[in-house]
């Protein structure tokens, strides 16, 4: 048995473009096994050892095959690392002992590059596959008469869930495949769930990982997931059978190679204060993965804690990896902007911990006879312990708990029975019987290889948020003889079956007319090419970009529209075409962001890039909504963090909440948007089952909306506290307007100077203080706000609050009753013993923003019979009628415009031949005519009449 500390490796990226784009700062520096990162305000360095640190940042070039090569020694290619931890992997798979390598990091961090690379920079995954079928060639001439066996299998985990990539039904099962628990063995997939795939060379591997990553991207879109919240899971089980001594062995090594879902959400989850139910809980796995880490990390302090391996499916699995019979690599990879350091920080920290983990390795090696007779003598156990075990449960139970324990026990022994059995039936079964049957599946999925058909024939070809998965599905536009229409929808009947959320059963139909193609959406269905929603028919040119529903992405390829070899232009195109790509030409569409958006201030730059990546959540929140008629509608706007009361934030992308038929709206930032989608796709799939809600969790909380009588942000006044310096009172009755700048009321407040103990200056003159840099030494006041009156009769216990210069906390007044004018009668003493120039400043520069918060009381009206989408129907042809009557009123003011434009020519043109024919003045009605008139005819005889007056006219 061989003890030794996990291997953790970090590796930084370099800046992407959007980073670019924000003028990032670089905050990460490595040097050796060292890596150091500055907090971008404070310049405060932290230093962190790992047995690798990766400097991929910079020091290289592009070679013509697309391979990034080092300029620079510091520079970490993928050789480097493979070199560092797939070689290692490599050998001890070899020598029979288990091995795991899995990538942790917030999404985008570089975690995919690392583990499966580009096809120019293969990654860890390809480059470990390639590698064990040259070493088996290697080993074969060696030794002829030894048997080496590799399968492959693909699993992942989304929300608890385990489904098999590679099975067409495992994929989209809700229920998912059960983890079972065996002494020796620890948790693992019954082997009739999940029978790994024999495979006999790396480019079967691959039409593997493109079946897999396929199933992985319809599942995603059906079952409303995201895969960045996912975790994958390739294993490779690599056997080797040979004689020694006589005896036959078999040696046995399982390679765990580890995807681990984007870590910043589960960082965040709850930060913005909203309660989640019992029992919701948004990527548990990573949370559990945490605390496994650290207990662990704690035993190897000498620290007696139990260490929660059973508190998630993700740690069940990764048991072994984390502290029992495997070898573990840990690859953790960190962005390099100052933007994610809170990310990027809490990696390392995670990193950290993980380098204490020990684990306990051994050699899987034993005769394979004897692994024969073991299942032989398990299986004879389990069929006469059966009875025996059965006959063991407490009498103490009653009838209903008796039978109950005892279907359960016999639920389990059969699993184990079959499990085993079917173990032996596998050991028993040739190594050359499976292969041919690997291979003839092989010879199947060649057959049907729609990414050879795609490079001459007319596709489309999905854009996915997750680079690995774009292009993994690609649908032919191919028409049988004698049609020139396919309809594209979710219904079975269909010619293109996609899925997704706003994806009606009959969605679109693509047509080819002419030589050319043609998409005309369907009633209700939303399409959009390259940024524009179309409800008429449009034609289709190579690279569009098109959504349908919600956030279904695809790219329109022609390869027939270029006369040359297309593959490396079309392999270019979608490369360079991203979800962030798309949703910016949406932006740009709708107005939200202007064509000067890339050359912005950076902090507005990472605002709207924030803005960016809402809006397809965004919509699917609304579509869910519209499926469910929820009655909700979410709109995203950026807010100015002043009419929040905070002037020293940025502005910020947040969500407007409105419920259709009542006066209800609320405001949620992006992090309780993200929270509360994450819920509302998870109700969503339960209603999607049979219409109702079932799952417990949601009997009573309904993750759309908030409860009615939640305190909302009403609006923001602001009073001016320079006068307390000067020991000035202030009575001052400030006007308070909401986030659209709208007035909603009004204050009533006094700041009064005092002393200590709150004793007002009763004698203004002799307190006043003329220079306070000079002579003010300590500042002590009182703020009362003694009543609100909002102009809106629909709030309620109304409150405010506010905080000084100083103060972490706002300071919250009492609520009002149930009236719109409350008398809040606030008032507390604020104290500066010691008054410094930055007391001073803050006093002199900046307001005191006062909030003010209320209940709203709902509303109904007649309209609320209307289903959702009827109401989001309305709404848009009332914005198109609004704009219609706008674009009216400018075309009105055009023409006026252009009336005016004229008398003030026909005017000029009148003075200028009166001053031509040196006439000192015109009569009154002339120029009067000459305004009212565009008649070129009366301009004529205005022209005569000029020339024959005289100065006595």
């Amino acid at each position: 048995m061989s003890e030794e500390n996990l291997k953790v490796a970090v590796r930084v990226r370099p800046f992407n473009s959007r980073e670019k784009n924000a003028n990032s700062k670089l905050i990460v520096e490595m040097a050796g096994n060292q890596t150091v990162i500055r907090e971008p305000n404070t310049n405060e360095e932290k230093k962190y050892a790992y047995d690798f640190s990766y400097w991929s940042f910079d020091g290289f070039k592009t070679e013509s095959d697309g391979y990034l090569s080092p300029t620079s020694p510091k520079y970490a290619d993928q050789k480097k690392v493979f070199g560092d931890l797939g070689e290692g992997i490599l050998k001890n798979a070899w020598e029979g002992y288990n091995a795991t390598l899995f990538a942790y990091g917030q999404t985008g961090s570089g975690k995919s590059y690392s583990i499966i690379g580009t096809p120019a920079n293969k990654g860890l995954v390809p480059l470990v596959c390639e590698q064990i079928f040259d070493m088996i060639e290697e080993k074969k001439k060696q030794n002829p008469e030894g048997q080496f066996e590799v399968t492959f299998s693909m699993i992942e985990i989304y929300n608890e869930v385990i489904r098999d990539l590679l099975s067409s039904k495992g994929a989209f099962d809700k229920k998912g495949l059960q983890l079972h628990e065996k002494p020796g063995r620890g948790f693992h997939i019954m082997e009739r769930d999940l029978k790994p795939t024999p495979v006999f060379s790396y480019s079967t591997i691959e039409k593997l990982m493109e079946q897999g990553n396929k199933h992985k991207s319809i599942a995603e879109t059906k079952m409303n997931a995201t895969s960045s919240r996912a975790h994958t899971i390739v294993e490779l089980i690599f056997k080797q059978t040979f004689k020694k001594d006589g005896n036959e062995l078999q040696r046995v090594s399982i390679i765990d190679l580890v995807d681990l879902a984007g870590s910043e959400r589960q960082s965040k989850t709850g930060a913005s204060g909203d309660t989640l139910k019992e029992g919701i809980a948004i990527n548990l796995s990573l949370t559990c993965l945490g605390n496994v880490i650290g207990a662990i990390a704690s035993q190897s302090g000498g620290k007696n804690v139990r260490v929660p391996y059973r508190d998630s499916t993700l740690t069940k699995i990764l048991m072994n990896a984390l502290g029992g019979n495997s070898k573990t690599v840990m690859v953790a990879a960190i962005s390099p902007s100052d933007n994610n350091y809170t990310e990027t920080i809490s990696t390392l920290r995670y990193a950290d911990r993980a380098k204490q983990i020990k684990t306990n390795a051994k050699v899987n090696e034993n005769p394979k006879d004897k692994l024969i007779r073991e299942l032989q003598e398990e299986i004879a156990k389990l069929k006469a312990g059966g009875v025996t075990m059965i006959g063991g449960i407490s009498a103490d139970l009653s009838k209903k708990e008796y039978e109950r324990a005892k279907r359960e026990m016999e639920e389990s022994i059969k699993r184990q029975l079959e499990d085993s059995e079917k173990q032996m039936e596998i050991l028993k079964e040739s190594y050359e019987q499976r292969l041919a049957e690997a291979m003839k599946k092989a010879k199947e999925l060649e057959s049907h290889d729609i990414n050879e058909k795609a490079k001459i024939c007319p596709h489309l070809s999905n854009i996915n948020i997750d680079p690995m998965l774009t292009g993994s599905l690609k649908h032919l536009l191919e028409f049988p003889e004698g049609k020139s229409l396919l309809i594209i929808g979710t219904s079975e009947n269909v010619d293109i079956q996609i899925y997704g959320l706003g994806v009606s059963d009959r969605h679109a139909g693509i047509s080819w007319e002419n030589g050319e193609f043609f998409v005309e959406p369907y009633l209700n269905s939303r399409v959009m090419k390259n940024g524009k929603q179309y409800e008429e028919k449009f034609k289709l040119n190579n690279f569009d970009r098109l959504v349908f529903g919600a956030s279904l992405y695809y790219l329109f390829i022609n390869p027939t529209k270029f006369d040359q070899d297309s593959e490396q232009l079309i392999l270019n195109q979608v490369t360079t075409i991203t979800v962030e790509k798309i949703q910016k030409e949406i932006a740009q569409e709708s107005g939200l962001i202007s064509d000067g958006f890339d050359g912005r201030d950076p902090n507005d730059l990472q605002c709207l890039n924030e803005l960016i990546d809402l809006m397809p959540m965004v919509e699917e929140a609304n579509q869910m909504s519209i499926l469910m008629d929820k009655k909700m509608r979410y709109d995203l706007m950026i807010l100015n963090p002043i009419v929040l009361g905070d002037p020293h934030s940025k502005p910020k992308p947040v969500i407007l909440v409105k419920k259709f038929g009542t006066t209800l709206e609320w405001i949620w930032n992006s992090d309780k948007f993200l929270d509360r989608k994450a819920l509302m796709s998870d109700y969503y799939l339960d209603f999607k089952e049979d219409g109702k809600i079932n799952n417990p969790n949601y009997k009573d909380y309904d993750p759309f909306v908030d409860a009615p009588d939640t305190p909302i942000l009403i609006g923001v006044g602001l009073v001016e506290p320079k006068c307390v310096l000067h020991r000035v009172p202030l009575n001052d009755n400030p006007k308070f307007f909401d986030y659209s700048k709208k007035l909603v009321g009004n204050l009533h407040v006094e700041l009064l100077p005092c002393d200590k103990q709150g004793i007002i200056y009763e004698n203004i003159q002799e307190s006043i203080i003329q220079n306070p840099e000079k002579s003010l030494q300590e500042l002590y006041f009182l703020v009362r706000i003694n009543n609100v009156k909002c102009l809106s009769t629909r709030y309620k216990k109304i409150s405010c609050q506010y905080k000084c210069f100083g103060e972490e906390q706002f300071v919250v007044t009492d609520a009002g009753g149930d009236t719109n004018n409350p008398n809040i009668s606030h008032q507390r003493i604020v104290s500066y013993p010691k008054v410094d120039s930055k007391t001073i400043k803050y006093f002199s520069t900046f307001p005191l923003f006062i909030q003010v918060h209320g209940v709203q009381m709902s509303s109904t009206n007649d309209s609320n019979k209307m289903t959702t989408r009827q109401w989001f129907e309305k709404e848009k042809k009332e914005k198109i009628n609004s704009v219609e009557k706008l674009r009216e009123e400018v075309n009105r003011l055009h023409l006026d415009l252009d009336r005016t434009k004229n008398k003030l020519k026909n005017l000029e043109t009148l003075l200028d031949f009166a001053e031509k024919k040196k006439k000192k003045k015109i009569r009154v009605d002339y120029v009067r005519e000459c305004i009212l008139s565009n008649n070129p005819e009366i301009m004529n005889k205005l022209y005569e009449l000029v020339n024959k007056m005289n100065d006595k006219d």
